[in-house]
């Protein structure tokens, strides 16, 4: 009777959230996008990026673990908003010193910054909060519709950062941000969750943290999923930070090429989101997460023996459209098999796992970019990933087959 009351209304509420989060989203990727083209096209210097990338990424690794505590501990849906509303009043500050004609470039290091910090607050909040109103046999069609909103954000927001920073000023790709992070926060605010009971006792936010942990470490489903997701993207790295080298020095000097290599990968992941949104159910998560694995170790090893740009294309977006399964099947992996007291905790420690796989596997690949041809690097990286799908399968043969017979009661 409590499940009941609990998802009464679920449809509704759910599709708040998940329009709330793509437009915010949407908004963040275009002025994300600008900013980076900003610095890229003011200094054309390679440390000005790299500072924006760690920018853009460390904060939210830092952050995450105390994200999941606040996760675990307060209301996830105003934990959301308040990391939506602190994002959008640094953009608005930003666009005010902007107009003042105070545009130093340190400034735009601060607003990504606090961007990455944002969303490394938001995304475990949200992700716990899917799992609050989505009864469990419809997480995996729910992830779906949300990846592929994503990855559709992900086609057009490029596209539009570039015709703002054409056409106008940043301060316009910063007051799109604040509006719509304004209407995500409203939309957000009208969701009504059920009163979550809290079962684990609550103690200072370290002990929290290390509870965290010690609860990953004692499950080992979910602690062999972060393994293989950490040695899967230390090897996908390669694949998505060298590209762009790589299409210059065997397709040629041409920004349209660049372009094209982007928009086939998010066409691929737009179609490959909506056949997976159309499945309401993923039975073999752990299968599914493994074939993505083989899949993308296979087609990213060949990737760089493509005779010509077209087909570097072709199979980029074959890696797009495959590449939909696994966020959806982990995610919804994770939801099915962690308590509610600790699902805040587990996203965030997941994130981390994530979130420190590019700049770790940027160091260890990207400077032999410059001593052998990047194509054996793409080959040997995606032989490795192959033995990385087929090692969590084998590995995690036992929650498999309990996970397949439970859905053949």
């Amino acid at each position: 009777m409590e499940d009941i009351k609990k998802y009464q209304n679920w449809q509704h509420w759910i599709t708040l959230l998940l329009t709330s989060q793509t437009i915010s989203m949407f908004g963040s990727m275009v002025s994300g996008f600008a900013v980076v083209w900003y610095i890229t096209l003011r200094t054309g210097s390679g440390i000005w990026v790299t500072y924006a990338t760690l920018a853009n990424t460390i904060p939210s690794v830092i952050i995450s673990l105390w994200a999941g505590v606040w996760a675990d501990r307060y209301s996830r849906k105003y934990l959301a908003m308040a990391a939506d509303f602190g994002i959008a009043l640094v953009t608005l500050l930003m666009a005010v010193l902007f107009a003042m004609g105070i545009r130093n470039l340190w400034l735009l290091l601060i607003l990504l910054a606090v961007r990455s910090a944002g969303n490394g607050i938001q995304s475990p909040s949200v992700n716990a909060m899917v799992a609050d109103i989505v009864p469990q046999n419809n997480l995996s069609r729910i992830n779906g519709i949300y990846n592929t909103l994503g990855s559709f954000s992900q086609l057009m927001a490029p596209a539009m950062g570039g015709v703002i920073l054409a056409n106008f000023d940043l301060r316009f790709a910063f007051g799109l941000d604040v509006v719509t992070a304004i209407i995500g926060i409203s939309m957000t605010g009208l969701i009504k969750l059920a009163p979550r009971q809290r079962r684990v006792a609550q103690t200072g936010v370290l002990q929290e943290m290390a509870a965290g942990l010690k609860y990953v470490r004692a499950r080992p489903l979910i602690l062999g999923l972060m393994i293989a997701y950490g040695a899967f993207f230390i090897l996908l790295a390669p694949a998505s930070v060298l590209s762009p080298v790589f299409v210059e020095r065997a397709y040629g000097n041409n920004v349209a090429f660049l372009t094209w290599s982007e928009v086939a990968w998010s066409l691929g992941s737009v179609v490959g989101g909506m056949l997976v949104a159309m499945r309401k159910v993923i039975k073999d998560k752990v299968g599914a997460i493994s074939l993505v694995m083989v899949a993308c170790g296979l087609i990213f090893g060949i990737i760089g023996f493509a005779p010509t740009i077209w087909w570097y294309c072709i199979i980029m977006a074959l890696g797009g459209l495959i590449f939909p399964l696994l966020p959806t099947a982990d995610t919804t992996l994770i939801q099915e098999n962690v308590e509610n007291d600790y699902m805040g905790r587990v996203f965030s420690v997941f994130g981390i796992f994530v979130g420190a796989t590019t700049p770790i596997g940027t160091l260890m690949f990207g400077p032999l970019a410059d001593v052998i041809n990047i194509k054996w690097i793409f080959l040997g990286t995606g032989l490795l990933n192959i033995v990385v799908g087929f090692a969590f399968v084998l590995s995690m043969a036992k929650y498999r087959r309990a996970e397949l017979q439970k859905y053949q009661k």
